[in-house]
């Protein structure tokens, strides 16, 4: 009987350790992450061919993409759902998101994604001057029993000091929202805004890092060039990031913003 005690205590502790050998090892994966204001599928040629930013997004792979100025079934983008489209053109799976009514259609933002999507929500935001706005955020399974928040933004584009007002309301209602998750977070989208302004310096407050983009920085090719797409990211005690790479493409013609790829490390704990 005592030797039966002894390889059972022996069975019991070496199954301990290995169990807490299992839980001190951490786990890391790379993803892809992409944003881009896609602007209905209309060049800065005029023309209105959505098989060109797909063609963009598909010959990158991205895992997560963040996509704005999306349409469903507006009459100027030729009555089409452009997530469904989007979606059957690179593989992934489509979620719109709604800004508002447009057109006898919808007007709003859209993510595309290669990984578990554990939820998703429209998370509506304080008005622009013209326009409403909201977040379309997901909770995306990184691993068996982790998930992290991936929100995709499009704040007001109005200029001057009532802007600045309006995008940092956006974002402050947009942040106590992803706190009372209490998970790691990455912001994707067009802010709106340069990293010098009040918004993306609340942002650097919570606790957000930033994905510099070195020298090729100016993300919006219209009449102004500006450095306006942007991804943030915070920590938890569970999973953090570490950016790999960070590159805007070049894509002169397809849409007046270009998009931004982002390689990051996520290590969950």
């Amino acid at each position: 009987m005592s030797a039966y005690r002894s390889i059972l205590l022996l069975s019991l502790l070496c199954t301990g350790l290995l169990s807490l050998l299992a839980c001190s090892q951490k786990e890391t994966v790379t993803f892809k992450i992409m944003s881009y204001n896609i602007r209905h599928g209309v060049g800065l040629d005029t023309i209105l061919d959505l098989s060109r930013p797909a063609g963009i997004i598909r010959s990158q792979s991205p895992d997560l993409c963040g996509l704005q100025e999306v349409d469903k079934y507006c009459r100027r983008s030729d009555s089409t759902d452009q997530t469904v489209y989007l979606a059957e053109q690179t593989g992934l799976t489509g979620t719109f998101g709604k800004f508002m009514n447009y057109q006898e259609g919808e007007y709003g933002m859209a993510t595309l994604s290669d990984l578990p999507l554990v939820s998703s929500k429209v998370v509506p935001l304080p008005d622009g001057k013209y326009e409403p706005r909201s977040s379309l955020v997901h909770e995306v399974e990184v691993s068996q029993g982790h998930s992290l928040v991936f929100a995709n933004v499009h704040f007001d584009w109005i200029a001057g000091e009532e802007g600045m007002v309006s995008r940092l309301k956006q974002a402050k209602a947009l942040a106590n929202y992803i706190d009372a998750l209490g998970k790691a977070s990455i912001i994707v989208g067009d802010f709106n805004c340069t990293p010098d302004s009040p918004t993306m310096q609340y942002f650097a407050e919570q606790g957000y890092t930033f994905a510099h983009k070195g020298a090729d920085s100016l993300s919006f090719q219209g009449a102004h060039k500006a450095e306006l797409d942007h991804l943030i990211f915070r920590n938890s005690s569970q999973v953090t990031f570490k950016y790999k790479k960070v590159r805007l493409l070049e894509a002169p013609i397809e849409s007046d913003h270009r998009p931004l790829l982002v390689e990051i490390e996520v290590t969950i704990n």
